[in-house]
């Protein structure tokens, strides 16, 4: 099975869209520096050596899960079923039994119309029969594109799936003359909803999915400073695909949630990036997209938005009329690209649109702010219509900058007593300048670190191992297959056995880490790279002036004689930074795990805090009183994850609404980075944004709390 699966992983590798550009081998040394320069602690425990498990055992035990599962599901379905009913479980899914009936269409639609029931034949016609499905009814084949990955399940008429950017143009136009609206998908790996159909709303309009993930064709321009994205092209993709075309480069998003391999096309709508405190959020001003509108004679019009930048595709380099265009061109060239051929490396424009920001250029300056406004939220209307879009255009390509990849990295588990002191470190170590920023500060208290290592292990040493590409992705759908089966036992019977098998797997991390993790509640992983400019050795003396300055305290404390304020441990080898960055990223998955396997509810939530604030929101002393209360962010920019786990029987949706409100009193923004989806209510001047983009409410209708009726119900 392993041999086999390999072998899958290496065929979709060689099919994804490469540029066949092999530069001279670079040396780039990016060695982890020894004792130097490092805040030694007194008495600081022996590391203890490193367990590890076989690729084969991380194999054996996804087989004994299925296996078991299958057996465990038969014989207590009926129980199970009783268990989920009304259980609400992180991100807002809740148990399959409260979900809508999988095979059910909106309530009260209409019959289909003529051109709505030629729709599916049109599509075929233009991408294949191969790549358009049926979606009336949830299947085995058709589930991952109608089900969200933590919220949201509907019907759709069909899902289609478009090989070229002029197929994803006309398939849009019939389905918008057909009377339908249009969901944008990638990888449909959103958190809130934003990305399936919904049946139970007013309106009665059937809905296609354009699903972009065969459009993963990527390559670089601007001698790799630059790269152009097809909508469909994965982050994990392109991370792989940058450090093989140019080693001393590297692509926006290398951490996080790679392992899902979400599109870069999501990541501009939705508002990704909170790792990087370096690079900010993904977004763009360069980008091809479509929208809809309507002319005076009643006929819907696709518009194709072109700010790409790129010689040879501005719309003022074709002639009027003449068939020829940009949408044509970039075809060309992601052609050529998929097949191998070498083609001179594009360049960009000397238009405005060639100079137009293909990053955040200027988070480093906004992130060092210690003001009362957040550092970023999906709200934000600046830029290009395609940033924090979520579905209201059809985002067709973007250009992205790259970045240089540090010429020495350091990693270190800084862990703190109290979160004053983890904020002071934040504030004088992390953000001290715009200049000397780390490469990422990812926070965890301490019920994040017993829950990952409660319910983790597995999921961290599969992402040690397996790393975050192609297979990794493979095996995820497999787990959403797998839990959209037709069986009461299906939705949890994977993150149930997995949370049984996990006790019996070593420590995930080395054990210097985990030692730490359990004597102190507050906990920072910080990376710091260094450019050329001294960056590293300015941030080392910084942290060393701050533990020494914070740990004489406790020296001169008669009661903490030989304690310390603050623990430095480092990771010593790439093995170690892979295993802490592992450990970090698993951590949505393993809440979610963990509410299963100790058959509890759980909750999630992702605001942003004030750039100078950070503290735990406090909860009403009315509320129902947590059994876990798991914060983990992104704490250079204050965007914090909570997963709070409660009771059976405890009214979940009320306790969170409660919090929120919380939250937002105390200048807080919600939501952060994962787009407002069906879970919130976007502001009003961003609700205008949209409906001025989409005027016909025909692209991702009711996100963010609009209407979901036809010209958002005005007449």
């Amino acid at each position: 099975m392993a041999s086999s699966l390999l072998a899958r992983s290496r065929s979709i590798a060689r099919a994804a869209g490469r540029w066949p550009y092999h530069p001279a081998a670079r040396s780039l040394a990016v060695p982890l520096s020894s004792a130097a320069g490092r805040a030694e602690t007194a008495h600081q425990p022996k590391p203890s050596p490193t367990r590890s498990i076989k690729l084969p055992a991380a194999f054996a035990l996804a087989g004994a899960s299925l296996l078991g599962g299958y057996c465990i599901g038969t014989y207590h379905s009926e129980e199970l079923e009783e268990m989920n009913k009304n259980r609400e479980l992180p991100k807002g899914e809740r148990g399959c039994c409260s979900c809508e009936d999988s095979g059910t269409t909106k309530e009260g639609a209409p019959k289909l119309t003529e051109a709505q029931s030629a729709l599916s034949s049109k599509l075929q016609r233009i991408v294949g029969k191969e790549h358009v499905y049926d979606g009336m009814k949830e299947t085995s084949k058709n589930a991952h594109f109608l089900k969200g990955a933590r919220l949201g399940q509907g019907t759709a008429l069909c899902i289609v799936q478009p090989g070229t950017v002029r197929e994803a143009v006309k398939c849009l136009q019939e389905a918008v003359d057909a009377g339908c609206v249009v969901l944008p998908q990638g990888s449909n790996t959103g958190l809130t909803g934003g990305s399936v159909p919904r049946n139970e709303t007013p309106d009665t309009r059937p809905a296609v999915i354009i699903s972009m993930k065969r459009l993963d064709a990527h390559f670089p321009i601007d001698d790799g400073k630059k790269v152009v994205c097809l909508a469909g092209c994965g982050i994990s993709a392109l991370a792989s695909s940058i450090q093989s075309w140019f080693p001393d480069r590297e692509s926006h998003s290398i951490l996080g949630s790679t392992f899902l391999n979400p599109t870069t096309a999501a990541g501009v709508a939705f508002g990704s990036g909170g790792v990087y405190v370096r690079k900010g959020p993904a977004r763009t001003d360069r980008a091809l997209y479509c929208k809809v509108s309507r002319n005076k004679w009643g006929e819907n019009i696709v518009s194709v938005v072109n700010s790409l930048g790129i010689k040879g595709m501005e719309d003022s380099d074709f002639v009027e009329h003449s068939g020829q265009d940009a949408v044509g061109a970039l075809d060309a060239y992601a052609n050529d690209v998929r097949q191998g051929f070498r083609r001179n490396m594009a360049q960009s424009s000397d238009s405005v649109h060639g100079k137009a920001k293909a990053s955040d250029s200027n988070y480093h300056n906004t992130v060092c702010e210690c003001t009362n406004d957040v550092s970023r939220y999906n709200a934000d209307t600046a830029g290009e219509d395609c940033n924090r879009s979520e579905g209201k255009v059809l985002i067709l390509a973007t250009v992205h900058d790259t970045f240089p990849v540090p010429e020495k990295k350091r990693v270190f588990w800084v862990s703190f007593p109290d979160m004053e002191t983890t904020l002071a470190f934040r504030r004088e170590v992390c953000l001290n300048n715009p200049k000397d920023l780390p490469i990422s500060c990812e926070y965890m208290d301490r019920d994040s670190v017993d829950i990952i290592d409660r319910s983790g292990r597995i999921g961290t040493y599969m992402i040690r191992y397996l790393g975050t590409g192609d297979l990794m992705g493979f095996l995820w759908g497999v787990k959403l297959s797998i839990e959209g089966l037709p069986f009461s036992w299906a939705p949890t019977i994977c993150d149930k056995l997995l949370h049984a098998l996990n006790s019996f797997v070593p420590e995930c991390i080395p054990g210097k880490f985990m030692k730490a993790g359990r004597e102190w509640d507050h906990h920072c992983i910080v990376a710091v790279g260094e450019f050329g400019d001294g960056t590293l050795d300015r941030f080392m003396e910084r942290m060393g002036a701050f533990v020494e300055k914070y740990n004489q305290k406790a020296v001169a404390d008669e009661s903490a004689v030989g304690s310390k304020i603050v623990s430095v441990v480092e990771a010593e080898s790439p093995t170690e930074v892979t295993a802490l960055n592992a450990f970090r990223f698993v951590a949505a998955l393993a809440f979610k795990m963990y509410c299963v396997g100790e058959n509890i509810q759980g909750i999630s939530v992702d605001y942003a805090l004030p750039k100078n604030g950070g503290l735990a929101p406090e909860m009403d002393p009315s509320a129902v009183t947590p059994l876990k209360r798991m914060r983990y962010s992104h704490f250079g920019c204050n965007v914090v994850h909570e997963d709070i786990a409660y009771a059976l029987g405890v009214d979940t949706h009320k306790e969170k609404m409660a919090f929120k409100q919380i939250v937002e009193d105390d200048g807080g923004k919600l939501p952060a980075e994962h787009g407002h989806g069906t879970e919130y209510n976007a502001p009003p001047n961003t609700q205008k944004r949209w409906m001025k983009m989409d005027p016909l409410n025909v692209m991702n209708p009711g996100v963010g709390g609009l209407s979901t009726l036809p010209k958002y119900g005005k007449k």
